[in-house]
């Protein structure tokens, strides 16, 4: 009779892993805009304000930032940014990445990079786009140890971005 308590414990203790692992992950769309940019993510992520981003979004495991830097801006700044390549290696140079990193996809360049902060490893895609006057960096970070998992979604929701 233990026994049988512990194998029914067990198993609803594996649904509710699944029920739980299931709704975690919802597929459900939903985009999140700033300025002329666009970005599809999933009903997850929630929207809120930090200083220094122009979108800023979060799941539980996946933090989405956008931060729009305008030509005019950039040129009053002193930076002399001729194209969208020229904006990447001004990027990778301030992140302290080799350029040799940069790399293309579709219509934008992206690279990674880690960082450790208060012990935690996190993985960062850095994807750099050009439209509507503006170039925009567009950062996905996540946990290190989770970034496998999310590889994929990561660059199926940057490539979803656009700029109008």
């Amino acid at each position: 009779m233990k026994n049988h308590f512990k194998k029914i414990a067990a198993i609803n203790l594996i649904l509710l892993m699944c029920i739980t692992t299931l709704t975690g992950c919802s597929k459900d769309p939903k985009n999140f805009s700033c300025g002329a940019l666009t970005v599809t993510l999933n009903k997850t992520f929630k929207e809120s304000s930090h200083k220094g981003f122009d979108l800023y979004v979060s799941s539980e495991n996946v933090i989405f930032s956008v931060v729009e830097e305008t030509e005019e801006n950039l040129e009053f700044s002193g930076y002399t940014i001729s194209n969208l390549k020229g904006y990447c290696e001004e990027i990778m140079l301030l992140n302290e990445v080799s350029s040799d990193a940069l790399k293309q996809r579709n219509d934008y360049y992206y690279f990674t990079n880690k960082k450790t902060i208060s012990g935690a490893s996190y993985t960062y895609v850095h994807c750099m786009f050009y439209g509507a006057g503006s170039y925009w960096i567009c950062e996905f970070v996540c946990k290190s140890k989770n970034y496998d998992a999310y590889k994929d979604r990561i660059f199926k929701w940057a490539d979803s971005i656009t700029i109008q």
